[in-house]
C-alpha cells in the first residue's frame, strides 16, 4: 500500500512541474481505442486535475494515469 501512495505522490509532484503547459494527452477509450487531444494543463486538485482542451475543461483523476488509461506528454 506504501508502494502505490508513493507512486500517487510522484505523479502529483509530475503534474505540478506541468501545470500551465501545453501537454499532448491520450486518452483510452476501450477496446483499444484512443482520443488523441492537446491542452493545457490549468489546475490541480487533491484527487482530480483538470486539462482545458478546444474550449472543453477534462478532469481526470491521478489513478487514471497509474492505471494508463490517461498518458500524457509536454508538447
Amino acid at each position: 500500500m506504501r508502494e502505490v501512495k508513493n507512486q500517487l505522490e510522484a505523479v502529483k509532484a509530475a503534474l505540478a512541474r506541468l501545470r500551465g503547459e501545453t501537454v499532448v494527452i491520450d486518452i483510452n477509450r476501450g477496446r483499444n481505442k484512443f482520443q488523441r487531444t492537446q491542452g493545457v494543463l490549468t489546475d490541480l486538485y487533491p484527487a482530480i486535475f483538470t486539462v482545458t482542451a478546444e474550449g472543453k475543461v477534462m478532469s481526470f483523476s491521478y489513478n487514471d494515469i497509474l492505471s494508463r488509461n490517461v498518458r500524457f506528454c509536454r508538447k
